[in-house]
């Protein structure tokens, strides 16, 4: 997985998903969420440069408002990105090493973001 090394957020829709999933928002930018989608699905590279973006802000990540940001960012991903983005993201290695490993229970997450990981993954099994 060569692709995952270097700064994630150097690249053009990394940039935009560190502005999206930023704690100092308010709330959502939806905009910059549709974005975001956008680029991923004009570039060649976008799907791989935004899955790593997106496991970048989740893992490890004790910022839990910057996690909740980031899993509305994946959901729009996945609702309106194509089959490259769906590919990445339905892996076992990123459903088991990025989202189930965002609430395990050493990490204390907050109830809402384990319920939202839990809807993310059951979403990703019925489509």
């Amino acid at each position: 997985m060569e692709f995952l090394l270097g700064n994630p957020f150097s690249t053009p829709v990394g940039q935009m998903i560190e502005r999206a999933t930023g704690s100092s928002l308010p709330t959502e930018d939806w905009a910059l969420n549709m974005e975001i989608c956008d680029t991923i699905n004009s570039s060649e590279e976008g799907p791989k440069d935004a899955l790593r973006a997106i496991k970048k802000r989740i893992v490890g990540n004790k910022n839990f408002k910057e996690v909740m940001l980031t899993l509305t960012v994946l959901e729009t991903c996945v609702k309106n990105c194509g089959y490259r983005f769906h590919i990445l993201v339905t892996t076992r290695d990123f459903i088991e090493g990025v989202l189930v490993r965002s609430i395990i229970p050493r990490n204390n997450p907050p109830a809402i973001l384990h319920d939202r990981v839990l809807s993310i993954i059951q979403v990703r099994q019925e489509v």
